[in-house]
């Protein structure tokens, strides 16, 4: 085989394999039903500010609690977070997460974040499962980007003069 050929047959095999890594992953339990989920991320959920962003869960059956991994798809490698909540509904109530910090993506960066979100009956079993994507940028970028999504303090009240 001449060496032209086989280049060009090895450029078709490392696309081939790298249009296989790029096919959709339905991540979760086999057989498990789907649910929708939905949430955002903005300046209040970034940054070591301890507040989880929110989740409605589309179709979610009615579930003992939630179990939450949050894993950062824009890096090689990324360590999962997990979190387990109470359920309470077909949410997942803002600032519910226990022991989140929150990405920080440095001054350049921007990150993408996948969510999934399992339901478990009282023995753990689960019941269904749903995932989402959010993107996180720097928070210096949303301050600029997005001027009411900024924490607002309360003002404290006016006195009063003697």
């Amino acid at each position: 085989m001449e060496f032209g050929t086989f280049r060009r047959l090895l450029v078709v095999a490392a696309m081939a394999a790298a249009a296989g890594a790029c096919a959709p992953v339905q991540p979760g339990p086999a057989g498990v039903p789907q649910m929708g989920v939905r949430s955002f991320l903005d300046i209040r959920h970034l940054c070591s500010l301890g507040v989880s962003p929110p989740f409605e869960l589309d179709g979610a059956p009615a579930a003992a609690r939630y179990r939450v991994r949050m894993v950062n798809v824009s890096v090689l490698y990324a360590r999962p977070v997990d979190f387990e909540v109470p359920a309470d509904g077909p949410t997942i109530a803002e600032g519910a997460l226990p022991g989140y910090t929150g990405p920080c993506p440095g001054e350049t960066q921007a990150f993408e974040f996948r969510f999934d979100v399992l339901a478990l009956d009282n023995a753990g079993r689960p019941l269904a499962f749903g995932w989402t994507r959010l993107s996180a940028s720097s928070t210096t970028r949303l301050m600029r980007q997005s001027p009411d999504s900024r924490p607002r303090m309360p003002l404290p009240p006016l006195q009063s003069s003697p």
